[in-house]
C-alpha cells in the first residue's frame, strides 16, 4: 500500500504554521519574504512561493500590495445557531470594531425582497446600509432593512456607529428572538470591492437572512457581504 507522503511545501507550510501557534510570529507580524524563506530551510523559491500559498488558502496570512505577507488577524466566530449583534460577538472577543453610515432611506420592498421574505410588495423597509471596520480595517458590507411598521420613528443617528438591535430595544421595545440564515461563496463585485478595498470578482461569503421578534414577527432582512479572511460560521450541537 502506497503511503502518503507531504511534499515539502506542505511540510514548510506546516513549519511556518507552527511559528505562529507558539508566538514566534504573532497577529499582523510580517513573515518572512519567500527567498529568506528558501534560505532559511534549504528550499527552491517555487517552493516557499506554494507554502505560502497554502496558507494563504487556509486564511493564517493575508498578503498586502507591495508590503509583503503578514500573519492574518484571528477571524471572528460567527454562530449560525445564536443569531446576535455583530457589534456584541466581535466586541467579546476583545476586537475593536466601528461602522460607517453610507445610506439611510425608506423604500418599498423589491422583488426579490418579497420573495424571499413574504412581505407585500407596498412593504415599506428602512434600507440601512453600512461598512463595518475592525481594527480599523474593512471586514464587512452590512445591508439591512428594518420593517418600518416595527420601528416607525428610527433615525440615522439610532444606526450610525451603534447597535441596531439595541436601539430597536430601546426606543421600540423590539427584541430580536431568533433568525434563519444561511452563508454562500460569491464574488464581490464594483461596489463591494471599491468599499471593502479589494479587487473585483474575489472570493466573498455572502451572509443572508431573516431576523424575528419575540412575538414571531420578521423584523429585518439581512444581505451582508463579508471578507472570508476576516470570519469563520460556525454550529455547535444544542
Amino acid at each position: 500500500m502506497r503511503k502518503n507522503v507531504l511534499t515539502l511545501d506542505v511540510m514548510l507550510a506546516k513549519e511556518i504554521e507552527y511559528d505562529i501557534e507558539t508566538g514566534k510570529y504573532r497577529e499582523g507580524d510580517r513573515i518572512p519574504s519567500e527567498r529568506m524563506l528558501a534560505e532559511d530551510f534549504g528550499v527552491q523559491r517555487g517552493t516557499a512561493r506554494s507554502a505560502i500559498g497554502i496558507l494563504k488558502d487556509k486564511g493564517v496570512i493575508v498578503s498586502r500590495e507591495r508590503a509583503g505577507n503578514f500573519v492574518a488577524p484571528r477571524r471572528i466566530d460567527f454562530d449560525l445557531d445564536a443569531y446576535n449583534s455583530r457589534k456584541v460577538v466581535i466586541e467579546r472577543m476583545g476586537i475593536s470594531t466601528s461602522v460607517r453610515l453610507l445610506t439611510f432611506e425608506k423604500i418599498s420592498v423589491t422583488d426579490k425582497m418579497s420573495a424571499d421574505t413574504g412581505w407585500p410588495a407596498d412593504t415599506q423597509v428602512f434600507r440601512i446600509m453600512r461598512l463595518r471596520y475592525t481594527a480599523g480595517v474593512p471586514m464587512a458590507l452590512e445591508r439591512a432593512h428594518i420593517k418600518c411598521e416595527l420601528a416607525p420613528t428610527l433615525t440615522e443617528d439610532d444606526v450610525n456607529d451603534k447597535s441596531i438591535y439595541a436601539s430597536l430595544a430601546r426606543k421600540f421595545n423590539e427584541y430580536v428572538d431568533h433568525a434563519e440564515s444561511k452563508v454562500t461563496a460569491a464574488f464581490a463585485n464594483g461596489l463591494e470591492s471599491i468599499l471593502l478595498n479589494i479587487k473585483e470578482s474575489k472570493p466573498v461569503m455572502r451572509y443572508e437572512g431573516l431576523v424575528y421578534d419575540r412575538e414571531g414577527r420578521l423584523l429585518e432582512y439581512f444581505d451582508d457581504i463579508i471578507l472570508k479572511d476576516q470570519i469563520q460560521f460556525i454550529s455547535y450541537d444544542r
